[in-house]
């Protein structure tokens, strides 16, 4: 039977405390056997659960991280930007003492990874960019949507643009790795991604870079994963074949099997 187990970070009164201050830090993630030490970031209004099915299918003697980000699924909204969230999840690598470990952000979730390789450059030791792009426009329908009525803007637009094929089934499981319980974090991180443009710097990534994307990607189509691959000096791409947005809720075995080959192939 595969690890898989769920871990909240037990903080001292001291750093309790600190919460109460406007403090980006990860609380809590979820860990599987991996072939080398892995952090998976999922996107805007998200949460771990996103990797669940995709970590089932991993595995090796080292460790996969899939980590919940401020305020997500619920909790207090600390981080405003990429930068933040960048900077809360540098912070869980030294607290888990990771040495150069792989990467692997999910659209936003790419933008926070991609920020975090320019600014720690020596930290990282493998990207792997899903469903993400060097630049992250918002559709204005849905952050009109997002301001006005939440829930019917995540119900009746995100969701429906996010995957090629949804059955009711795929709709629960969506459902869990969405942030619902805390309705503003889905404004606060599409504004987050409205801000993010590293298009000039992507020459400057030095990390072995695998870029993948579904075919059918509707939110973050795949011309913006040729744009990153095009860019990015030591990088390949692959598409995963009917395939919309949420790559790892559509095909979980199909990118668990990408993402196994390279992380195998990752230097550690």
């Amino acid at each position: 039977m595969q690890e898989f187990r769920q871990r909240v970070l037990c903080l001292s009164p001291a750093e309790l405390k600190r919460l109460d201050s406007p403090v980006c830090k990860l609380l809590s993630f979820i860990s599987h056997e991996a072939p080398r030490d892995v952090v998976f970031v999922h996107g805007a209004g998200g949460n771990s659960l996103l990797w669940r099915r995709t970590l089932q299918g991993l595995g090796g003697t080292a460790k996969a991280y899939a980590v919940d980000l401020p305020g997500h699924p619920s909790g207090e909204i600390t981080c405003r930007t990429v930068e933040d969230y960048s900077e809360a999840l540098h912070e869980f690598l030294g607290d888990q003492s990771l040495e150069k470990p792989v990467l692997c952000g999910h659209s936003m979730g790419g933008a926070i990874v991609l920020t975090l390789a320019l600014s720690h450059p020596d930290e990282v030791g493998g990207l792997v960019l899903a469903s993400t792009g060097a630049k992250l426009g918002v559709s204005q329908e849905i952050l009109d949507g997002l301001r006005d009525q939440p829930l019917r803007a995540i119900e009746n637009v995100i969701t429906p643009w996010s995957f090629n094929s949804i059955d009711l089934g795929m709709g629960r499981e969506a459902r869990t790795a969405l942030s619902v319980s805390n309705l503003p974090v889905f404004l606060n991180d599409y504004l987050a991604c409205e801000g993010f443009d590293v298009r000039k710097e992507l020459p400057l990534i030095a990390a072995r870079t695998l870029v993948v994307c579904g075919d059918k990607d509707r939110l973050t189509p795949p011309k913006w994963s040729h744009y990153l691959a095009a860019n990015i000096p030591s990088s390949e791409a692959v598409f995963i074949k009917d395939s919309g947005h949420m790559i790892p809720l559509e095909k979980p075995e199909a990118l668990a099997l990408v993402l196994q080959a390279f992380l195998g192939g990752a230097p550690r």
